[in-house]
């Protein structure tokens, strides 16, 4: 293939995201079922767009287009589904939904669960946080509230905020930070709401391992390279092109370890990493069939 066969068109890429994140009218979701499709298809979702991060989300997909945040939220049908959904598919154990990539709400299908959860250094036994613990890789604040979820089970916000011990506005902020640490660490999961709080709105949290155990399971058979190569192939399925830059920034990889990565599938023809988008600066991953159908336009 010549020089010139490997420059791909911005709108040639804009196009296939378009296709695959749904933000086409005849493509956008209006129904629960068609929610649950459009994550076990794309298999990460951030809820909103947050750029320059590059991901499907459910929201572009709701709309059919991209669309800002509406200014009264209460009167707009498009973020009532998105609020129903995202509440709804993780409480009927349908897919994870957490803030797992970049500190973001992010829904992952149950297929690809197994491949974040070999990479996340759990092991699978329900003990394995205190080792965690005594190497300084988990905070006081996440161990307590592990606890708690074991000794009570699951539990909303409120009740699990005093049963670790964090109750009062001078722990919010802990509270919260442990939260989001356990999330990203794939520890604890969103499972539920409850009205358990003034604001008569609160999530119910849970340990991912007594909710899904078989994913501890799935995720022991895999490789951290085999992992890693599902999730980066699924990713750019999704983008249809984009930088390694762009990956490390969205996944957390060592930038290292993902250019061996590239170089080992490149050489097996599962993607391109000599591609470049017309006025980017500095060269792309892409997908054969993405540069292979422009080549014949």
């Amino acid at each position: 293939m010549s020089e010139a066969q490997l420059t791909l068109s911005w709108q040639r890429v804009l196009n296939w995201r378009d296709a695959r994140f749904r933000r086409r009218p005849e493509l956008r979701l209006r129904r629960l079922e068609q929610a649950l499709e459009f994550v076990d298809d794309v298999g990460i979702s951030l809820l909103f767009p947050h750029p320059p991060l590059a991901c499907p989300t459910l929201w572009e997909a709701i709309c059919g287009e991209v669309r800002r945040l509406p200014t009264h939220h209460h009167e707009d049908r498009e973020l009532g589904y998105l609020w129903e959904w995202k509440d709804e598919l993780p409480s009927r154990g349908l897919i994870y939904y957490g803030k797992l990539l970049r500190n973001r709400p992010t829904l992952v299908s149950l297929r690809l669960l197994p491949y974040f959860y070999a990479l996340s250094g759990n092991l699978g036994a329900v003990d394995d946080y205190l080792q965690e613990y005594a190497d300084g890789k988990l905070s006081d604040e996440g161990k307590r509230v592990i606890e708690a979820l074991l000794e009570h089970g699951p539990l909303p916000t409120s009740v699990l905020r005093r049963e670790a011990g964090l109750a009062g506005k001078a722990n919010v902020t802990r509270f919260d930070r442990a939260l989001v640490e356990l999330q990203m660490g794939l520890k604890i999961i969103k499972v539920g709401i409850s009205d358990a709080n003034a604001w008569k709105y609160c999530y119910v949290y849970d340990l991912l391992m007594k909710r899904w155990p078989d994913v501890a399971e799935r995720a022991g058979g895999l490789s951290a390279s085999s992992a890693l190569t599902a999730l980066l192939l699924q990713h750019l399925h999704n983008v249809g092109a984009v930088t390694e830059r762009e990956v490390v920034r969205l996944f957390g990889w060592a930038p290292q370890r993902l250019a061996e990565l590239c170089s080992k599938l490149a050489a097996e023809d599962l993607l391109r990493t000599d591609v470049v988008i017309e006025g980017a600066p500095e060269k792309c991953l892409a997908l054969p069939l993405l540069v292979n159908v422009q080549s014949r336009l």
